[in-house]
């Protein structure tokens, strides 16, 4: 008797202690999407260049699929907020880094060696550093276009892409006044503000706290030169050399053969009408792929987040074999 009663209150311990375990993994988890874009703590840090540090957020377990998310002009990894959490909840690990010259990655003072072609060497250098392979990639924006070209060199790191509002130009594009005039508002006016382009670019009504965090990386003046300087990287003569690299790039692009889809807004913005439609007819990944207009602006993940996460999570979680 004494005998079971031993073993029986051996079994009462043993259960209360994996049940404690089960409840503080559960807590760890929850708390490890609580996440505070902004507070240093919660990002890692890679060289990609001599003198030159990129900021990002790993998140989830590291044996899970990867989701690589590439932010664009002007902003950074903040504005996955409300999508990176639940596709971590989907068993992603989800890698978020900020572009070099944005959120927490350094800003070089340099403005010389914002270039296209750097911006390119940075992201692959990243993706080499980390060692990251069968990436799952959503691009948005600059994202997309310095990722597409890696994506078209090195096909063999991705499993799947999207992209939202990325396309690789080669100078013989028509480019609108519109956009001109943005290229100059962002290179001279001194009331230049990611926050408020945030805002301009989003159908919903941003609150003046959400702007001020996009406007929090930028403090000293040389805190700009990327985010001035980017729309202006956009080649827009076929002479151009960023555009001689886009044309040869895009050949290899076209033959990239796994699942490619677009997702776009469905505004009227000259600069990015019909180019979504040029990826899906060019692409053969694209081809019978379901591609997505949604009621939204150019920035997506702030207009539709929660259409963006169930869009992306049905297409990564999709058997294609």
């Amino acid at each position: 008797m004494a005998h079971r009663i031993i073993i029986y209150i051996a079994l009462i311990i043993s259960f209360s202690t994996l049940l404690l375990a089960c409840k503080k993994e559960t807590k760890s988890s929850q708390e490890s999407l609580k996440l505070h874009f902004f507070s240093a703590d919660q990002y890692q840090f890679v060289q990609v260049d001599e003198g030159i540090n990129m900021a990002y957020l790993d998140l989830g377990n590291s044996n899970n699929p990867i989701i690589l998310l590439l932010h664009g002009e002007p902003n950074n990894s903040f504005i996955y907020r409300n999508i990176a959490p639940n596709l971590v909840k989907q068993n992603f690990r989800v890698i978020i880094p900020d572009l070099v010259g944005f959120g927490y990655s350094d800003k070089p003072k340099n403005a010389a060696i914002i270039t296209y072609s750097n911006h390119t060497k940075w992201l692959h250098n990243f993706i080499d550093t980390l060692k990251l392979k069968n990436i799952n990639l959503f691009a948005h924006d600059w994202g997309g276009m310095i990722s597409l070209r890696i994506v078209a060199e090195k096909s063999t790191l991705f499993n799947k892409v999207a992209v939202s509002y990325s396309y690789l130009f080669e100078g013989n594009e028509n480019i609108p006044e519109s956009f001109i005039g943005f290229v100059n508002y962002a290179k001279n006016d001194a009331t230049f503000s990611p926050g408020n382009i945030m805002d301009w670019g989003t159908n919903t009504k941003l609150p003046d706290t959400i702007k001020t965090a996009y406007n929090k990386p930028f403090k000293l003046q040389s805190d700009y030169n990327a985010v001035r300087k980017f729309p202006s990287l956009i080649p827009t003569q076929i002479n151009d050399s960023e555009a001689i690299i886009n044309k040869n790039l895009y050949k290899k692009l076209k033959l990239f053969s796994k699942p490619f889809i677009t997702i776009w807004g469905n505004n009227q913005d000259l600069m990015w009408k019909g180019k979504d439609s040029i990826l899906q007819q060019n692409i053969i990944g694209a081809k019978n792929q379901t591609h997505y207009t949604l009621e939204s602006n150019h920035f997506i993940q702030e207009d539709k987040p929660e259409e963006l996460t169930k869009i992306l999570i049905a297409f990564f979680n999709e058997d294609t074999r």
